[in-house]
């Protein structure tokens, strides 16, 4: 008797690798997934502007990239004491205009290499509703909570997606003609918009996603999160207190079924390990670290760190083995 509804997934066996870079955009769940992905020590950098929800603010932020532009204290804005970007998240905002714009440059700058090289982009669509700027018309990526008043709300068209990212997808194609797509549609609920809009919102997403794939098969792939979340954990207990965003252990099932559609046996194997050696990374004992029992238990991790980079040329363990040296120096 089975108790869940299985979603097929198109195998694509050796998509991802630890030598593919890879360039993660798009809401929250994206930054759970590459999570994973970044302790299983891939090659990627993760929503270098932060979470962004909807496709348009997505496709402004890589439209940025391409054209290599930095961001000047002009594009900030200033409410109160904290300066912030309407293109970020609030992640970058701080009480100094030059410390604000320096994370942000510095961010934008480990991105923009990365797309020149990227091999997957990996896309992750949370809802199809934008906020303009009622003076401008300008979609922003985050309100940071300033007045009502200042922003007209609607939803995106599936054409309007679709001819957008079309557009999109054809910039970062001269930039990085490697570069192949994944996209997927977050299943966190946004019930603030109400169950049956954010329904109208995710069935949006669902069918500009579909278009795109059909439109451009060469470039464009769909991996079901979605769908893995609403139909095969299809109970409360994957999701977190919120009820609204899946736990975690229905991102960790969602991990396991994209490993197991787009890596290798190999691949495989090498996440597991390197997960496992972020796990150890993260033991602290009761007795403290300034013992011999401990010193000896960083040399053995040191010395797996060291293997795994011995072996696989392509993953770098030289911050985690200096973090970890200076430790047990003290």
């Amino acid at each position: 008797m089975k108790w869940s509804t299985p979603i097929a997934i198109e195998e694509k066996k050796g998509y991802l690798q630890h030598g593919s870079p890879m360039l993660l955009l798009g809401s929250c769940f994206a930054d759970n997934v590459g999570e994973y992905l970044q302790k299983a020590k891939f090659a990627i950098e993760v929503n270098p502007f932060g979470t962004l929800y909807n496709p348009e603010s997505i496709a402004n932020a890589l439209e940025r990239l391409i054209g290599e532009k930095k961001y000047t204290q002009e594009e900030l804005q200033k409410s109160g004491d904290v300066w912030y970007s309407y293109h970020h998240h609030g992640k970058f905002s701080t009480t100094s205009a030059q410390e604000t714009l320096q994370l942000i440059n510095d961010s934008y700058e480990r991105a923009s290499t990365m797309l020149s090289r990227c091999e997957r982009l990996i896309v992750t669509f949370g809802t199809a509703y934008v906020y303009r700027l009622a003076k401008s018309g300008e979609v922003v990526a985050n309100c940071h909570k300033q007045p009502a008043q200042l922003f007209e709300r609607s939803m995106l068209s599936i054409d309007e997606i679709v001819t957008r990212w079309e557009e999109i997808l054809c910039r970062v194609a001269t930039v990085a003609p490697q570069c192949r797509a994944l996209f997927t549609v977050s299943p966190i609920r946004h019930m603030s918009d109400g169950a049956h809009n954010n329904q109208l919102s995710k069935s949006t997403l669902l069918l500009a996603v579909d278009k795109l794939c059909k439109n451009r098969p060469d470039m464009c792939s769909y991996f079901p999160a979605y769908e893995i979340v609403l139909d095969e954990l299809r109970d409360y207990r994957f999701y977190a207190d919120d009820m609204a965003h899946p736990s975690q252990q229905a991102v960790a099932y969602i991990y396991e079924r994209l490993s197991e559609a787009y890596f290798t046996d190999t691949t495989v194997r090498i996440a597991e390990r390197c997960l496992k050696i972020d796990r150890s990374l993260k033991h602290r004992p009761l007795n403290g670290t300034d013992n011999e029992s401990y010193r000896d238990f960083a040399q053995k991790l040191i010395a797996q760190m060291q293997q795994v980079e011995h072996t696989h040329k392509c993953i770098n363990y030289q911050n985690e083995i200096e973090e970890l040296k200076q430790i047990i120096s003290q």
